[in-house]
């Protein structure tokens, strides 16, 4: 780790960017955090509230949370989570839930029918799940067969191997980890869950699924590991609770516009970007709990290493909404499948970009949508395929109504990019190892799924095991 910051750093380090701001806009902090997602604001809470350090945090949304997205119905106030369904039970995450008073209760349950077509072409597929006995079986041999690897990946890669020593398994396409061990019938529960977050997961590197689908989940879907939510039905309320703690430590609407970092410390200029109001922000370190993709890091002007180590990054682009549109049937999910898929080919997965699936999510007539990118997809771009997918199911006959209409959009989210993974020459040669070597190199740690994985109580306890190396020699 590096030392601690020098009285020189307040004075010469960041006076360039002093100008940039009046004085009144200059903050002097120990940590600063960009990111106010699961990582971001997790941290903030023990760095300030359990470790006695000052700190901002910096959140480009008017809300903290990221990917969470409750909405609530105006008429009925009944909320409705789109984004994070569910909190996993492991960690901290109950005591993290207690210290502000949210209730914990079960996820609701919408019961729908399920519709099988393929998107492309708006033809139904004939394809039929195995029995849930036999999805079950098959689900417990997979937990056998991957847990015993689970400290290699969660909560982070520090103890990943490298070369030789990685376990083969994990470096197989994963319809060939699959297919070697006879896990087919656990395939359709991974895929409709969170597996379908990666593409077309059959063809990711075995590694990089286990991070969307592994071992906690299956335990989860085993009933071995609890999984809950605010009693409220509404995830947002635990991140509200943490705002109003937080509350003037947050830089709402803000995000970094350049910076300044050095082993002496830390210099962010940040621009609310509704005001228009830019704060210069000192701090001894850095944490960034935001994804580190090229349009995220180019305020942080990467040294070499950092930017050869980010470049090697792949991501999907992950979005999610809720629409209304009376062409859709109550209690009705139309998933999409390709034909090759029929009758029991659970290897069979589109291909990306597509929408993953259209849910009925409860109320008058609200539909979830889930739509995986690639890493060209916009948010743009997600809508207009929805869209053109949408027009597809009208003109195949397969809604209740057939004339041409536009979608109508009640709430949208972009979750990407997020499963980052790179490829298997440069797991074997030791790219976790030069991923984790990043942390502390000019006053800077990183959080988030490109270090951990994307559920947010496992991300909780990264940052457990980050924070000590972080505040480590700060007085």
């Amino acid at each position: 780790m590096l030392s601690l910051t020098t009285s020189i750093f307040g004075l010469v380090a960041v006076a360039p960017l002093v100008s940039a701001a009046s004085q009144s806009n200059v903050l002097n902090k120990d940590v600063v955090i960009v990111g106010g997602g699961a990582s971001g604001a997790y941290a903030a809470v023990r760095i300030r509230d359990d470790f006695g350090k000052s700190i901002a945090l910096v959140e480009k949304e008017s809300i903290l949370g990221g990917h969470v997205d409750s909405y609530v119905d105006p008429q009925t106030g009944t909320p409705y989570d789109y984004g994070v369904k569910t909190f996993l039970d492991t960690g901290n995450a109950t005591g993290f839930f207690d210290r502000f008073g949210i209730a914990r209760g079960s996820s609701p349950t919408v019961p729908v029918t399920t519709e099988y077509i393929d998107f492309l072409t708006g033809e139904t597929v004939n394809f039929t799940a195995p029995p849930m006995a036999d999805q079950m079986s098959a689900m417990a041999k997979f937990l056998d067969i991957v847990e015993p690897w689970e400290s290699l990946m969660q909560p982070s890669y520090t103890k990943f191997p490298v070369g030789d020593d990685i376990p083969s398994d994990l470096l197989l396409p994963y319809a060939d980890f699959i297919t070697k061990h006879g896990l087919q019938d656990a395939v359709p529960l991974m895929y409709q869950s969170t597996g379908l977050g990666l593409g077309n997961m059959a063809q990711e590197t075995t590694l990089f699924v286990l991070q969307g689908f592994g071992a906690s989940m299956a335990r989860a879907m085993l009933g071995k590991q609890n999984m809950f939510v605010p009693a409220s039905g509404r995830n947002q309320d635990l991140y509200d609770a943490v705002a109003d703690s937080l509350h003037s430590d947050i830089l709402y609407s803000s995000t970094v516009v350049r910076s300044k970092r050095s082993a002496s410390g830390v210099s962010l200029t940040v621009q609310n970007h509704k005001t228009n109001e830019t704060t210069v922000i000192h701090a001894k370190r850095l944490l960034l709990a935001i994804e580190p993709t090229a349009s995220n890091m180019a305020p942080f002007d990467l040294d070499a290493d950092e930017q050869a180590v980010f470049d090697k990054f792949v991501y999907s682009n992950e979005y999610t909404g809720l629409v209304d549109n009376r062409a859709f049937a109550t209690n009705a999910s139309y998933f999409n499948l390709p034909a090759s898929a029929a009758p029991s080919n659970y290897l069979a997965l589109p291909d990306p970009s597509f929408t993953a699936r259209i849910d009925y999510f409860g109320g008058a007539h609200l539909f979830r949508v889930t739509v995986v990118g690639d890493q060209t997809l916009d948010a743009a771009g997600a809508k207009k395929l929805v869209q053109k997918d949408f027009d597809t199911l009208l003109e195949a006959g397969r809604l209740t109504e057939s004339r041409k209409q536009e979608l109508s959009w009640v709430d949208f989210s972009a979750h990407g990019p997020m499963h980052a993974r790179v490829s298997v020459a440069d797991v074997k040669d030791g790219y976790f190892k030069k991923l984790y070597g990043l942390q502390g190199g000019r006053s800077t740690w990183w959080t988030g799924g490109a270090f951990s994985v994307n559920f947010q109580t496992t991300l909780w306890e990264f940052d457990e095991l980050l924070i000590p190396e972080l505040l480590e020699g700060l007085n």
